[in-house]
């Protein structure tokens, strides 16, 4: 069961030990305190609390060992920090040691399992209402033009993607500014490949089921899958008019990737928002993490599924903190007889109400100083060693909330 939760250091020890060759290690012990398997779990590691105590400790250069087999590992920077992560299998109750070895100089490379991309159209060539060019060209950071809309062809796919081989995700960079759903029937990272052709945004060829997948989602004007807006005046705003808008590919694989987009004078009724949305992914996960960090003090921030016939409606039992809301069902653009889950897990003590409008069930979420994370999953069928029923679906649900609600415990000695 794949699931984006964070594991920390359980112990680290207290002194490098000097190795013949001129290394220097640390040792790691990792600690599942369930009665569940976890597999593909991020492990993450403080680069801060490790030099505190092994101020020698180089962060440009190591490499990471489980026995004698190679740990692949990413470096990223978040909140100020900086940090390792690295994806690991723990059996049920199971404790593992790891040894961080440090030399002078080394370089690794670690096969991709994640991808992000923002392609768009080079030149800004716009005639007729659409943007000209015969391909597409990927770009990491971009503010996008204030004159750009839906189905203007500026876009690959009309926005960023994100994936691990699991599953793709997309949003619509424009003023729908919702996520959508590219269903894979091959474990492989294949976005790059996806709509490269699609130049005039007309019966674009993921929406055909193709030999890798298709885009499996009907979005609409609805929260889609894990979609931001605000409750304002009884009905849900979405992201949808702002003064300018900023996105970027902040993070790149091979364990994480990671989609960031500031929205700057995010208009609600009478008042204006900044808005910083971060979209993650790790390797061998459904779950993209969504952190929202948001000025002005809003009373709200909500996200949430799309009603859709055909689906169960389901939530999570038992009062601990992190919880979801899911739907279960025929739901594709695959077939009627397609089954699909989605999910949004949240926790509890950020929870203003569960409600609906006509065309979602809305998380009313309350900011805590400024800030709301919740993740969004998709499990489609046809996936390899897909899910298949509903009860799987909730025995899934029902795995990922206990490892959310039960991370390994942290001691540092």
């Amino acid at each position: 069961m794949n699931k984006l939760i964070s594991i920390l250091i359980i112990c680290l020890s207290l002194a490098c030990i000097s190795c013949s060759s001129g290394q220097k290690s640390i040792n790691i012990i990792l600690k599942n305190p369930v009665n569940l398997a976890r597999a593909d779990e991020i492990v993450t590691l403080n680069i801060d609390s490790l030099k505190s105590k092994h101020p020698d400790f180089n962060a440009n250069s190591f490499l990471i060992y489980d026995d004698d087999v190679l740990v692949p590992f990413q470096v990223h920077m978040k909140d100020g920090g900086k940090f390792i992560s690295l994806v690991t299998n723990l059996a049920p109750g199971e404790k593992k040691f790891l040894i961080l070895k440090y030399p002078d100089k080394i370089e690794n490379t670690f096969k991709s399992r994640t991808y992000a991309e923002l392609s768009m159209k080079p030149g800004n060539i716009y005639l007729d209402k659409k943007f000209r060019g015969s391909k597409f060209t990927n770009v990491t950071k971009i503010k996008v033009p204030a004159i750009h809309t839906d189905h203007d062809a500026l876009f690959k796919y009309e926005g960023p993607g994100w994936e691990s081989e699991k599953v793709g995700y997309r949003f619509y960079l424009d003023w729908r500014n919702a996520n959508d759903i590219f269903g894979k029937k091959v474990s492989e990272l294949l976005l790059s490949n996806v709509g490269v052709h699609d130049t005039v945004a007309q019966d674009d060829s993921y929406h055909s089921m193709l030999d890798w997948g298709m885009d499996i989602f009907n979005v609409g004007k609805s929260l889609g899958i894990g979609s931001i807006g605000m409750w304002n005046d009884g009905k849900v705003i979405m992201v949808s008019e702002t003064d300018s808008v900023f996105c970027e590919i902040t993070e790149n694989g091979p364990l994480r990737s990671t989609v960031e987009t500031s929205y700057f004078g995010w208009r609600v009724g009478d008042k204006k928002y900044d808005l910083v949305s971060t979209l993650s992914i790790s390797a061998g996960s459904r779950l993209t993490r969504c952190e929202l960090e948001i000025s002005n003090q809003p009373e709200n921030i909500v996200t949430g599924l799309i009603k859709s016939k055909g689906t169960d409606l389901l939530t999570s039992r038992g009062n601990e903190e992190w919880s979801y809301i899911a739907l279960y069902g025929n739901q594709t653009l695959a077939g009627p007889e397609d089954k699909l889950g989605i999910a949004v897990f949240y926790k509890r003590t950020g929870l203003i109400d569960i409600t609906e409008d006509d065309l979602s069930y809305v998380l009313k979420l309350r900011p805590d100083n400024g800030k709301v994370n919740y993740y969004f999953c998709a499990a489609w069928e046809q996936e390899p060693y897909g899910i298949k029923t509903k009860n799987d679906f909730i025995k899934y649900l029902d795995d990922t909330i206990e490892q959310l609600n039960h991370p390994i415990v942290v001691r540092a000695d």
